[in-house]
């Protein structure tokens, strides 16, 4: 993994060109070939006139595998692009190179350790020519390139370390050095290569240059340390150059560190040129130029170095060769730095001193020293010319670069306007057609219902208000019929939304049917729907017409769960009878449908004393609040007694309210509909099974005796129910056993999946769960065998149905309720021959007034006292009810 951290992030692999650069390879390997040919033949001929190697012949036939990848190369050329198989052509030109690399190093191998050492550096320089012409295509694949580097210079590096002569040692291992020195010249190619495919392709667009001094800054430290590199392999061929120039036996070794020396150098610094072309901002711009700075003094301490260490061998010829390289490397030295002046001057200046040393060696010292001066001067005259020139261009590419930025968004913004311009002439050719389709769309869309297809609120409202119009004009009259569909929610809730719009659009095609010129039928909103007759009608006609779509309306609606049924509320209101105003006749429509829904017929017409019953109820809704809210509702309890012992088993918590503010006994059939339409129901449910349970527990704390409390489906849905039930528990101690929830049948036509998981989570806690008024409502027998049950309520109404031949009913119900595994309660036993044929007919608890009325929960302590410990006595036959001095209810044999 220290792989992907040391190689450079510019040389990683990228498939951006991969076609055109292995093209760009292929015409490459066909010069670099030749280049290798040349100089393979070169060094195999000097080798030979030299020693006389015997395998020369062999060899040289073998150079003619070097036509190999030659011609590979043409063919690749030749090839039409669509034929060219880039990865592929790639790798096997890869695999030819280093068939020839492993063939050089063979003959390295045999041939090194016979020539002498002036033979031998000869071979290697010519060889280092050769290494450069197989490895350089392949700076357009970086990662290949260098491992071919790798396998052409460290065998060579390893041989001449180990051939047994000292001074060599240094020379082998500057070819390690020169292939860790290589990355910076790979990295420099391959921004160069990919920087001219992408200007020839125009495929990367430059972003807009930062013209801020800041940002050219910035410019300037990353061009110098871009473009540094070339000088740096320049300047390591000048050292090479040197070394061989001053090379005697006795100093051979030691020039050969010098420059192992020299090179490592120049490595870290090519490593300094990489890591900012990776990263700009790992350092500061500052950091940049000193690290960039110390390179440029440490380089030019080495070739101080060179000239202090070998100072005594320079003579003659040697002296200018090396005055003259000087020279070259002054000149060198400055490429890529010209455009920061303190570097370039620095590093002008520090090139200086081994000229000036060498000119004060000779005699005529004052005249050197003039001279000197005289040539320091006309230096620094010099560069300042050019680092101003570099600055200049530098800037010249900075505008260049956001002239073409420029032009390519003026291009893409002409050729937007463009678009643009024909995309307009378009629109403009069709827009007052597409005008006048939107216009008649948005007309329909604010007069109708997108659902049904019926007219809207606003549509109703506007043929009302010409109703009334032509009503003042004309001293006619009209209808306003207001339709509410009974259990609708309950289907939406049940059965999903999707089935709930399938019955509001097949309810409107049947309101559709009914309607015409005449008769305009719209959605008012929800599950309601509104109907104008603009003729005048009497209340009878209009009662039976809308009877008549009443019972239209029951018929089934098929869907794909299956047929279902649901009813309709209509309240009707006549102009100008019930109101002249748009607003009026609604208000009493809507308080016929509240009506309506307690007729048979489900129809009503508006009767001016219901206005007043509405602020009324209006008023109780109010009130109710206010008494749920300060806690006065309270509850009065009625035993249930067991069929078989006679003891009292429980009892059912009873709502009760008295009106403080009118002091009137409200009824429970009024205020708790009233709670549950107001959404009251969930508080008020809550103060009540509190009090029960705190009821139960101080008046029977010890027993077994159970409460049950009748709960809403509005309860169950709320998310919090389960946590109510829990805390009223154990705030009054109560065992959840004791505990028995009593629910209609209306829950199986609401959400069931959810109610079913919170009964079975009551259930899980102990709780009881059982069905009241069985019989009354929605039966389902399905739903009695998957719902958590534990009790079945059957309805007073099958009680009082024994008096008419009802047994068999009655029977079905208990045997139904026995097949499921629940229990039996009898409700609304009240004289004893209700008593008879329940007992005949089975259950396993009764309740009624024939044992005992609802019970002020503040009372039954008193009631327990008398009852508790006296059971009721069970007889099948010839039963009577006595009363004792203490009122205590006892069935006794007749």
């Amino acid at each position: 993994m220290a792989t992907p951290n040391f190689y450079p992030s510019s040389l990683s692999g990228s498939s951006e060109f991969i076609e055109e650069r292995t093209l760009a390879l292929m015409k490459r390997t066909c010069g670099s070939v030749l280049v290798g040919l040349l100089f393979s033949s070169a060094a195999l001929s000097m080798v030979t006139a030299r020693t006389g190697w015997p395998y020369w012949e062999l060899t040289s036939a073998l150079l003619l595998f070097y036509l190999v990848p030659a011609v590979y190369a043409y063919r690749y050329i030749q090839k039409k692009p669509e034929d060219r198989q880039p990865e592929h052509d790639r790798r096997h030109l890869t695999y030819m190179s280093v068939a020839i690399i492993s063939a050089w190093n063979l003959v390295a191998i045999d041939i090194l350790p016979t020539l002498d050492s002036q033979t031998r550096l000869i071979a290697v320089s010519i060889f280092i020519v050769v290494v450069y012409a197989h490895c350089l295509p392949f700076s357009l694949f970086p990662r290949q390139g260098m491992v071919l580097m790798a396998f052409n210079l460290l065998p060579l590096s390893v041989q001449l370390t180990m051939l047994g002569d000292e001074s060599v040692i240094a020379f082998g291992l500057c070819g390690i050095a020169l292939l860790f020195m290589e990355f910076g010249t790979y990295t420099w190619l391959y921004r160069k290569d990919m920087s001219a495919f992408r200007a020839r392709k125009a495929r990367v667009v430059a972003g807009e240059p930062d013209m801020s001094e800041e940002g050219f800054k910035r410019r300037l430290v990353y061009s110098i340390h871009s473009n540094s590199t070339p000088a740096v392999m320049m300047q390591a061929v000048a050292a090479f150059f040197l070394v061989v120039t001053l090379g005697a036996e006795q100093t051979e070794g030691m020039l050969w560190s010098w420059l192992l020396a020299y090179l490592s150098v120049q490595t870290l610094r090519t490593a300094g040129f990489i890591a900012h072309v990776d990263n700009p901002k790992r350092l500061r711009l500052r950091d940049w130029r000193i690290l960039f700075g110390l390179g440029i003094v440490v380089n030019q301490l080495s070739w101080y170095a060179l000239l202090v260490l070998f100072h005594d061998i320079m003579t003659g010829f040697s002296l200018g060769v090396v005055s003259g390289m000087f020279i070259v490397v002054a000149v060198i030295s400055t490429v890529g730095i010209t455009s920061d002046r303190l570097l370039l001057y620095l590093n002008s200046a520090m090139c200086l001193v081994p000229p000036v040393l060498i000119l004060f060696s000779k005699e005529e010292v004052w005249s050197m020293v003039s001279l000197g001066m005289l040539a320091s001067i006309s230096m620094l005259i010099i560069v300042e010319n050019i680092h101003r020139s570099a600055v200049q261009s530098q800037r010249g590419k900075l505008l260049q670069q956001l002239t073409e930025f420029r032009a390519k968004e003026m291009k893409v913004l002409n050729g937007e306007l463009t678009d643009a311009r024909e995309r307009l002439t378009e629109v403009n050719s069709n827009l007052e057609q597409q005008i006048e389709e939107r216009t008649q769309e948005l007309n329909y869309q604010a007069t109708h219902d997108m659902l049904t297809g019926l007219g809207n609120r606003y549509y109703f409202s506007r043929m009302v208000s010409d109703a009334l119009q032509e009503q003042e004009e004309e001293s006619g009259g009209f209808a306003v019929y207001l339709l509410d569909l009974d259990r609708f929610k309950e289907i939406n809730d049940g059965l999903g939304h999707l089935a709930g719009d399938e019955v509001l659009k097949a309810i409107a095609y049947r309101l559709s049917e009914a309607c015409s010129d005449e008769v305009i039928c719209a959605r008012w909103g929800g599950d309601e729907f509104v109907i104008l007759e603009r003729r005048e009608v009497s209340a009878r006609d209009a009662e039976a017409f809308a009877i008549e779509l009443v019972n239209d309306l029951k018929r089934p609606i098929e869907l794909e769960s299956g047929p279902v049924s649901l009813g309709a509320s209509v309240g009707v209101a006549l102009c100008p009878e019930h109101g002249k105003t748009a607003e009026q006749l609604l208000e009493h429509a809507d308080i016929a449908v509240y009506r309506a829904k307690s007729y048979k017929t489900g129809v009503s017409v508006y009767n001016e004393q219901w206005g007043y019953e509405a602020v009324e109820r209006l008023q109780l809704v109010q009130a109710l609040g206010h008494a749920i809210e300060h806690d006065q509702i309270n509850i009065a309890m009625q035993p249930f007694v067991s069929v078989e012992s006679g003891e009292l088993t429980g009892f059912e918590a009873l709502a009760r309210w008295r009106d403080t503010v009118r002091d009137v006994e409200i009824s429970p059939g009024t205020f708790i509909p009233l709670a549950e339409e107001s959404g009251l129901m969930p508080a008020m449910g809550r103060n009540i099974l509190r009090k029960a349970c705190e009821t139960l527990m101080r008046e029977t704390p010890d027993s077994d005796l159970r409460v049950a409390v009748n709960i809403s489906v509005m309860q169950l849905r709320q998310q919090d129910f389960i946590d109510d039930v829990a805390t009223i528990l154990a705030s009054v101690g109560m065992p959840a056993s004791r505990l028995e929830l009593e629910l209609t049948e209306s829950v199986f036509a609401g959400d069931v999946m959810h109610i079913r998981q919170v009964l079975g989570a009551l259930r899980d806690m102990g709780v009881k769960i059982s069905i009241d008024d069985f019989g009354t409502g929605y039966s389902s027998i399905s739903y009695l065998r998957d719902f958590p049950l534990d009790t079945l309520k059957i309805d007073q109404s099958f009680v009082a149905g024994l008096r008419n031949g009802g047994e068999g009913l009655f029977s079905s119900i208990v045997s139904l309720a026995h097949g499921l595994k629940l229990s039996v309660i009898v409700e609304g036993v009240e004289s004893r021959n209700d008593l008879d044929k329940v007992l005949e007919l089975g259950g396993e608890e009764i309740q009624g007034f024939f044992f005992s009325r609802p019970i002020d929960s503040r009372k039954l302590g008193e009631w327990l006292q008398s009852h508790s410990q006296h059971p009721f006595t069970m007889r099948r036959r010839h039963l009577s009810m006595a009363v004792d001095n203490q009122d205590k209810f006892r069935l006794k044999d007749s």
